[in-house]
């Protein structure tokens, strides 16, 4: 990210909204605080565009993960990868999840609401409840994986470390 070049960009867009908008401007006393409200505008809806591009980002990755379980050879279902899960992992992966979804998903797989009740509970349609527990699933099977993935990485990583020289050992590798 070039600092110089978005604090350039928000200016200028503030520059023309202030242009645009400079009938509004009552007081020309007061020109720098209006200017300035406007420049925090634009900075406000520029780092929440940048969250929600963050969260897509997420969200495809642990889609992803999903997509690659479900394409796998192996015969998971469900229930039995729901069964191989501690909650601790369940947990943690829920915290991966955008609020939409892992809400739903915990209210019904895990606290045993119907979906009428979660329907009340979040107060959204139930057929919203529907899709958010069909995609949440999904993406808490992305999540797991990911995670279990990364684990994977970290411990095989650690078992080679002494193998190649790693801390505390002499000789300066293989013989």
């Amino acid at each position: 990210m070039d600092v110089r070049a978005d604090a350039e960009d928000a200016v200028q867009e503030a520059c023309g909204r202030a242009w645009l908008g400079l009938d509004e401007l009552r007081d020309a006393g007061k020109v720098r605080a209006w200017l300035y409200r406007i420049l925090r505008s634009v900075l406000s809806e520029t780092e929440e565009r940048s969250a929600r591009r963050r969260q897509l980002v997420s969200i495809t990755r642990l889609e992803e993960g999903h997509d690659e379980l479900v394409a796998s050879d192996g015969d998971m279902v469900f229930e039995e990868v729901a069964a191989r899960l501690t909650g601790e992992e369940v947990r943690a992966a829920l915290q991966q999840l955008p609020d939409d979804f892992a809400i739903v998903v915990e209210l019904h797989d895990i606290d045993g609401f119907k979906y009428h009740e979660i329907a009340e509970i979040v107060g959204v349609p139930i057929g919203t409840v529907m899709s958010r527990i069909s995609r949440g699933r999904r993406l808490l099977a992305g999540a797991v994986l990911a995670t279990r993935s990364a684990a994977a990485r970290e411990s095989s990583g650690q078992r080679r470390s002494p193998r190649w020289g790693g801390s505390g050992s002499t000789g300066g590798g293989i013989r």
